[in-house]
Formats: structure tokens, sequence, C-alpha cells
């Protein structure tokens, strides 16, 4: 008797099943470019857009005066006011290269829609990518709640109106985490290569993940790091040879603007007398925390380097750094292993528990945002601001024990099987 190999020729049947999820995709996809179109705001990609459509069909230096001013009269119908954000341009030329797709749409607000498709289905996949981090063999209930509360969070909302590249990010900050589980460090290498912007929301994270590259010595981050970059740099030099000292002028010049969030402005409304020393008691309390667990990170399993990642994440946006709400839409990531680790550790009754935090987590920034904000003002905003981060950082430290160690007596796995 002779065993045929299975036949690797799709059927019929399968020809019909990738045909309806492609006719599904394209409605999903053409029904929120058109609901995208009735969004206001979006100057994160607005600023972009206009520099690179500037430069590619005007010879427009994309580091001038002239960009942030055609992007508040798209924004504002005006120019910004004070605490209004000016939309300097302090994207290193060879990122904004990958804009130039989207110069060749003409229409602003057209151009905006595709974008925010991308970001759409980025948030989509970014949530996907953090439960399979926490290896957690989570109920069909729970992806459903999680992907809505990835999508329909506060701040999740607030980068869609904005149309802002932090989702893209996120979702290649998830993609370097498993591409490093996974032993695909040259992907992991070039999914850094893209990411080098935007310093106030990953640059400890970044930090964190070359240093253990490093030290473990996988040399082949830092090939296919250097690979892509060069590959970027070399294109952006030719295009725009000038283009490092107009990009360091526009950094610092945003730096200097005022608007957005930083703990030392918070620390000033909520201790207006003492707010210079409580604020560096602060981060410095955070700095040390993360030198040590960092430190940590660097010799252990892979375990504790995924929850020394995302604790970064988590104090990127305390450590002093000027930064926007919406850029706390990445902290998804570690929000992922806080819920796994409290469903999984506590399963008897972990599963109430875990949604309770959910509901929790997700209704309290919008109750804050519709009830209290017209009514208290700054002092609602530096809730919205100080909530999730230090929601994450205390959950993190909460299941820490548990997160970076494996279970060690009979009675952890009876209490994990039960």
């Amino acid at each position: 008797m002779t065993f045929q190999p299975p036949s690797k020729s799709l059927t019929p049947r399968d020809y019909q099943f990738i045909a309806l999820v492609t006719i599904l995709f394209l409605i999903v996809s053409t029904a929120l470019v058109f609901a995208n179109l009735t969004l206001t705001g979006g100057g994160d990609f607005y600023v972009h857009w206009v520099a690179s459509r500037g430069f590619i069909f005007e010879k427009i230096d994309p580091y001038s005066g002239e960009v942030p001013a055609r992007v508040q009269q798209l924004v504002y119908d005006d120019s910004a006011k004070a605490g209004d954000e000016p939309y300097i341009l302090d994207t290193p030329f060879h990122i904004l290269l990958l804009y130039f797709p989207f110069s060749l749409l003409s229409d602003p607000q057209l151009a905006r829609a595709t974008h925010t498709l991308f970001l759409e289905l980025a948030l989509f996949t970014l949530a996907l990518l953090s439960l399979r981090l926490t290896d957690w063999e989570a109920p069909r209930y729970f992806w459903f709640l999680f992907l809505l509360f990835s999508i329909f969070n506060f701040y999740a909302f607030q980068a869609i109106l904005e149309s802002s590249p932090v989702l893209l990010l996120g979702l290649i900050y998830a993609g370097i985490l498993l591409a490093l589980r996974n032993d695909q460090d040259e992907l992991a290498g070039a999914l850094m290569a893209v990411s080098l912007y935007y310093w106030e929301v990953g640059a400890p994270f970044l930090f964190l993940v070359a240093w253990r590259a490093y030290r473990e010595g996988r040399g082949r981050v830092f090939a296919g790091l250097g690979m892509i970059t060069f590959v970027l740099l070399a294109v952006s030099f030719l295009v725009y040879p000038n283009w490092l000292i107009p990009f360091l002028r526009a950094g610092m010049n945003n730096l200097r603007a005022d608007f957005g969030f930083s703990t030392h402005e918070v620390f000033g409304h909520i201790f207006p007398s003492q707010s210079g020393v409580a604020v560096w008691v602060f981060i410095g309390i955070l700095v040390i925390a993360l030198g040590y667990e960092w430190n940590a990170a660097l010799t252990a399993d892979s375990r504790r380097f995924y929850w020394a990642a995302c604790l970064s994440l988590a104090a990127s946006p305390l450590l002093g750094f000027r930064t926007e709400i919406e850029h706390l839409v990445v902290l998804v990531i570690p929000s992922a292993l806080i819920f796994a680790i409290v469903h999984d550790r506590w399963r008897r009754f972990g599963g109430g528990l875990t949604i309770l935090l959910l509901l929790a987590v997700f209704l309290i920034p919008w109750a804050v945002y519709f009830f209290a904000l017209p009514r208290l003002g700054q002092i609602a905003n530096d809730v919205l601001f100080l909530f999730l981060p230090l929601f994450t950082l205390i959950g993190l430290y909460w299941i820490r024990w548990w997160a970076i160690r494996p279970p060690r007596v009979w009675a952890d796995l009876a209490n994990r099987q039960s």
C-alpha cells in the first residue's frame, strides 16, 4: 500500500473562503475610510503630510516655519494659541521618507482618512500581538473584550483623532518583542530602525532592547538596525543633503514649545509650593527602579526581560519628557500582561477580577473626560494623563513576582490548574 502526501493545492472551498475574507476586508476598509473623512484634528499626520508634500512639489524646507503655519490652518483654522500644539516637524528626514507615499494624495482629508485606516488596522493588530506576547490561553470571550478595550479606550480614541503614528510605534514595539522571542534578530533590528523617533514614547524601551541584545551578543539585531538605517540615511542625504542642522534646530524649538503634558507641570499643579523637590524625587525613584530592573533583566530569562520592557513603556511618560495624552496608547502592551497574570494567578475568581479591572481602566478615563473635565479643567486633564501610567506601574509591580518567575511549588501549579 502506498500513501500519497496530502495535496498542497487549494480546494474550491478554500478559494471561496479567501474571496469572502478579501471582500469583507475591502468593505470594512472602505467604510472606515468614509468614517475617517468625518474626523477633525489629525495634526500629528498633517505635520508629516504637509512637510512631505511641500518638499516634493514646492521645494519647501520641511523644517521651516511654513510647515507648522500651514498645519495650524488645517487643524485650528488659525494660528496656534498659548497651550496649543505648534506642530513643528521634529521627525528625522530619513523617517519622513516613509510618509512620502501619502503626499501623492492632494486632498488633505482623504490623505488623513487613508493614513488613519492604516492606524486602525495597526491598533487591531497591536491588541492581538499584546495578548500573544503574554503566552496566555485567554478565554475566547476575553479576546473579544480586550479587543474592544484596546480599540475604544479613551487614549486610543485620542490617537485616532490625531491620526498619531504612535499607534504604528506601539505595533512596532510589540513586533520587536515578538521577533526577539522567536530569534528573528534581523527583523527586530529592522523594526527598531523605523521606530527611532517620538523618543518621549519609547526611548527607555529601545535602550533596554539594545542593551540586552549587546549583552547577549545578538549581533544580528544591530546588523538589521544598521542596514535599514544606512539605506534610509543614504537616500535621505541624496534627496536632501543638508537636512541635519534644520532638523536639530526644529527639535530644539519643539522642546521649548508650551504644549502637552509633563510630570514637572503636573506636579506644579498638585504641589504648587514644593513641586520642584517632589517631581525630582519622583523621577529619581523611577530612574533607580528602572536601573535596578534593567540590570536584573540583562542576564535573566525572557520572562523578566518582557516584564522590564513593559515597565520601561509604563515609566516613559512619567520621566519628565513632554508628551501627549494619545501617546499613552502604547500601554496596551503592559496592560495585556497585567490582565493575563491576574486571570492566571487567581484562577478561581480571576475571570471576574480581570473583567472588573478592564472595566475600571476603560470607564474611569471616559468618566473623567465627560463629567469632570468640564468642571475641573486642568486638574481633570492631569488625572487623565497620570491615570493610565500609574495604574500600569502599580499593576506591573503587583504581578511582578508571578510574571518573572515560573511556578515553583505544587501549590502554585495546583492554583493554576484549579
